[in-house]
């Protein structure tokens, strides 16, 4: 009975440590896939914070760096949610009228209306937290994480587990708290 224990205890270990070494190699080639996609854009600007990109479109307006959104900050903004496949892959949320009728989608008045939530107070992925700060009104940018910045190993609506993402940003404006 011992030894039967003993070989449970050891093949669990073993299936834990490959679950580990799978879900890092994961994590490094989804890193891979989003440098260059990154790359691909050819933009000039191109910020990494804390493991997330925020690849700029479009420049906000700002006249001052003082003037960009930092933690504390409140934001509204539109976006589109993407499972991230080398590029804007499955759409599986947005707010935005007009990536909803280019997808053939419909939202309610609610669902259409801008988002806004404080920065870095945990009210949003851990992604969107990295890669907002730093961002002005009238803004256009990807950001994009791996992961572990977004919902990990947990299926949430349409985006399966381990799933890296793509948020496009139009940021409506900011309000320095």
């Amino acid at each position: 009975m011992k030894t039967y224990m003993v070989l449970l205890a050891g093949l669990l270990f073993t299936l834990l440590s490959c679950t580990k070494e799978d879900r890092k190699l994961t994590l490094i080639q989804q890193e891979e896939a989003i440098d260059q996609f990154v790359q691909s854009l050819a933009k000039d600007t191109v910020l990494y914070q804390k493991g997330v990109v925020r690849a700029v479109l479009e420049p906000g307006i700002s006249v001052d760096p003082a003037d960009t959104l930092a933690a504390g900050d409140t934001i509204y903004f539109y976006y589109a949610g993407y499972i991230f496949s080398r590029g804007k892959g499955e759409l599986f949320h947005t707010n935005s009228l007009a990536v909803a009728e280019a997808n053939n989608r419909t939202l309610t008045g609610d669902e259409a209306a801008v988002h806004s939530g404080v920065v870095g107070e945990g009210k949003f992925l851990k992604g969107l937290d990295y890669g907002f700060p730093g961002m002005a009104p009238g803004e256009h940018s990807y950001v994009i994480f791996n992961a572990d910045y977004g919902y990990g190993n947990t299926k949430v609506g349409l985006v399966p587990p381990m799933s890296p993402l793509l948020f496009e940003i139009w940021v409506d404006r900011i309000v320095k708290n």
